[in-house]
C-alpha cells in the first residue's frame, strides 16, 4: 500500500514538472512588423544652435541603431577638407571635426542613408542637422532636381554645389570655379535626382552638379557627368531649379580598340568618326590574300574581313591627316600574330538577314538580302527556285550588289503590288571573303499595300529662330525617322508598320540634324529634348492627325 502511493506521488510529481516544461515563457509571435525610423531624442548642442564653439556634435535617437557607409552619406556643408570621425556607441552617433570651422558661418549635417534601426533596418532619411558658429544662423533654402540631358531620367548620386558670387568676381570667373576650388556649399542627389540646401545666406550662386568619379570634388575627369545653370541663382527666389547632366565629349581623336576578333577579322574602333584616317597594311600580301574593309555607318569602327589561312601574321599603320590620334602620334604601327587558325571553332555559316517587315516589302524598295560579311561570289543553282504567283520559274535569278563592299545583294526583278512571291534558294549560293557560304533561304513575300500602314502628322511650332529635330521612336526607344523644321509647320511619318510610338523634339542649337551635348568650358549647355505627352498607337490603314499645335518651349 505504502510502496503504491509512492507510485502516484512519482507520477504525479513528474506531471507536474512536465506541465510546468510546458508553461516556459517564450517570445510571441505575429504581429504587426515595426516600420517606424528611429527618431531623435537629443542633440548636444541642440539642433539650430548658434555660437558653436566646441568640435563634437552628438545625436541620440530612442532606439538601437546602426551606421551604413557614413563616411559617403553624411555631408558637412560647407564641406571640409578632412572628414570627420564619425562614431557610434550605443543609440547616439557622435561627429568629431578635426579642423577649426569657419567663423560667423552656418554649417548643415545632411545624414543621408547613413543611420538605420538595429533590428528591422528602417531607414533614418532627410534628417538636416544645422549649427553656426556666430550668432546668427542662415536659414534660407535651395531645392531642385538634376536629370539625364538624353533621356530626362533622374540623375541620381551627383554631388550638387554652389560657388558664392560677389561684386568684385566677374561671371566669366565664376564658372572656372568648378575647376580651381573646394565649393562653398554642397548636397547630393537622392534616387530621383532631386536635392535640397538649407542653411543658406542670402546670396547669389553658380549651381554646379558633378559625378565626381574620383571623389575630389573637381571637375577635372573628362568623362564625369556635369549639369551647371548658365544664370546665378537666390534662395530668396525659392523656385524649385532643374539641371540636365551631361558628359563632354573629348574631341580628341582615338583608337579605343585594335582586336583579331577571330579567324579572318581584325576591328579597329575609334573614339570619334575617321574620316581623316587612312589605315593600311603595311606587310608583304601574298596572291591568296583578299580583304574588304567595312565602316560602320557612323564612320567610328572599321572591320577587315579577309582570307583566313593565308598568312601568320599581318602588320598595319594608322595615319592621321589632321589631329593626333593617340599620345602626340600622327601614326601608329600595330602587329597582330597567330592571323593563320586552322582550329577555327567560331560557326562558319553565312547569315542572312531581309529588308523584309513582317514578309512585307516596302512600296518603291526591291527586296535586299544583307550578310554579316562581305560577300565575293555568287553561285546560282539550277534547283534554286522564284515563284510569282502560282508559276514556278527556274534560272531566272538574278542578283546584283546593292553597296561597295559586298554586305548587301539585290534581287533583280519586278515586283507586282498584287500578287504574291516565293524565293527558294539552295544552301552554298553566297560566298564572304573568310570562305563561309550560306544555309538554305526561303522567304515568302508581297508588295505591303496602302492598307498594311498608318501614319502620324503632327503640327509643331518651334521657338522662334531655332531649328528643331522631330523624332519618330519606336516601342524600343530606337529612332526610325526624323524630320527637321524651322517655322510652323505640319510633319508627316509614313508607312508606319502597327505598333506603339512616341515622339520627341530636339531645339537644334547647332544645326546639325541631331542631339549635342553640352560643354562646360564653353559655357554651352545641352541641347533640349522634349518629348510629347502622349504614346501613339499606330493601327494599319489608319492616319493619326493630331490637330493640337505643339509648341516646344525649351
Amino acid at each position: 500500500m505504502i510502496l503504491r502511493d509512492r507510485h502516484i506521488l512519482f507520477f504525479a510529481l513528474l506531471a507536474t514538472l512536465l506541465l510546468s516544461a510546458c508553461a516556459n515563457v517564450v517570445a510571441p509571435t505575429g504581429g504587426a512588423k515595426d516600420v517606424t525610423p528611429p527618431r531623435v531624442t537629443e542633440a548636444v548642442p541642440a539642433n539650430h544652435s548658434t555660437d558653436f564653439e566646441g568640435n563634437k556634435i552628438e545625436i541620440t535617437f530612442d532606439e538601437y541603431v546602426t551606421l551604413n557607409n557614413a563616411n559617403q552619406q553624411v555631408l558637412v556643408s560647407p564641406p571640409l577638407a578632412t572628414k570627420p570621425d564619425i562614431k557610434l556607441s550605443n543609440k547616439t552617433v557622435s561627429i568629431k571635426f578635426k579642423e577649426d570651422l569657419r567663423p560667423n558661418t552656418t554649417y548643415t549635417i545632411h545624414f543621408g542613408e547613413a543611420v538605420k534601426d538595429f533590428h528591422e533596418g528602417n531607414l533614418f532619411k532627410d534628417y538636416f542637422y544645422s549649427f553656426s558658429t556666430g550668432e546668427v544662423l542662415d536659414s534660407l533654402s535651395l531645392s531642385g532636381k538634376v536629370l539625364n540631358a538624353d533621356d530626362k531620367k533622374p540623375a541620381a548620386d551627383l554631388f550638387v554645389n554652389l560657388y558664392a558670387a560677389s561684386d568684385s568676381l566677374h561671371t566669366d570667373s565664376l564658372f572656372l570655379q568648378p575647376l580651381r576650388r573646394m565649393p562653398d556649399f554642397i548636397t547630393k542627389t537622392d534616387k530621383e535626382g532631386a536635392f535640397v540646401f538649407h542653411g543658406l545666406p542670402n546670396q547669389r550662386f553658380l549651381v554646379f552638379a558633378l559625378e565626381d568619379m574620383n571623389a575630389n570634388l573637381y571637375y577635372d575627369l573628362p568623362n564625369e557627368k556635369v549639369a551647371f545653370l548658365d544664370t546665378l541663382v537666390a534662395p530668396m527666389d525659392s523656385i524649385p531649379l532643374t539641371l540636365y547632366a551631361f558628359t563632354e565629349i573629348d574631341t580628341t581623336q582615338m583608337l579605343l580598340e585594335s582586336k583579331l576578333v577571330e579567324e579572318g577579322l581584325i576591328r579597329f574602333v575609334f573614339r570619334h568618326p575617321a574620316t581623316q584616317l587612312t589605315v593600311e597594311p603595311t606587310s608583304t600580301l601574298v596572291d591568296s590574300f583578299q580583304m574588304v574593309e567595312v565602316w560602320s555607318n557612323e564612320h567610328d569602327t572599321l572591320c577587315w574581313f579577309f582570307t583566313p589561312n593565308t598568312m601568320d601574321s599581318l602588320s598595319v599603320e594608322i595615319h592621321s591627316e589632321v589631329d593626333t590620334l593617340i599620345n602626340n602620334k600622327s601614326c601608329l604601327s600595330l602587329h597582330y600574330k597567330n592571323v593563320k587558325s586552322r582550329n577555327d571553332r567560331n560557326d562558319r555559316t553565312l547569315k542572312v538577314n531581309t529588308n523584309l517587315k513582317n514578309h512585307l516589302l516596302m512600296p518603291g524598295e526591291d527586296l535586299l538580302l544583307r550578310f554579316n560579311e562581305p560577300v565575293v561570289d555568287l553561285r546560282l543553282h539550277d534547283t534554286s527556285t522564284f515563284i510569282v504567283g502560282t508559276d514556278t520559274l527556274y534560272n531566272t535569278i538574278r542578283f546584283e550588289p546593292a553597296d561597295t563592299c559586298g554586305m548587301e545583294y539585290r534581287l533583280v526583278a519586278t515586283i507586282e503590288d498584287t500578287l504574291n512571291y516565293a524565293l527558294n534558294l539552295v544552301d552554298s549560293v553566297f560566298y564572304s571573303v573568310r570562305r563561309r557560304t550560306n544555309k538554305a533561304i526561303n522567304l515568302r513575300f508581297k508588295r505591303a499595300a496602302d492598307t498594311d500602314f498608318g501614319a502620324i502628322a503632327i503640327q509643331l511650332c518651334p521657338p522662334e529662330g531655332h531649328q528643331a529635330v522631330v523624332q519618330l521612336l519606336n516601342n524600343k526607344g530606337a529612332v526610325v525617322a526624323q524630320h527637321s523644321i524651322d517655322s510652323t509647320g505640319t510633319v508627316t511619318f509614313g508607312q508606319l508598320m502597327p505598333e506603339k510610338y512616341r515622339l520627341q523634339a530636339i531645339i537644334d542649337a547647332d544645326q546639325n540634324g541631331k542631339w549635342s551635348t553640352g560643354n562646360f568650358h564653353r559655357r554651352a549647355l545641352p541641347e533640349t529634348v522634349i518629348p510629347y505627352k502622349d504614346e501613339l498607337d499606330v493601327k494599319a490603314g489608319w492616319d493619326i492627325n493630331l490637330d493640337e499645335i505643339w509648341l516646344l518651349k525649351p
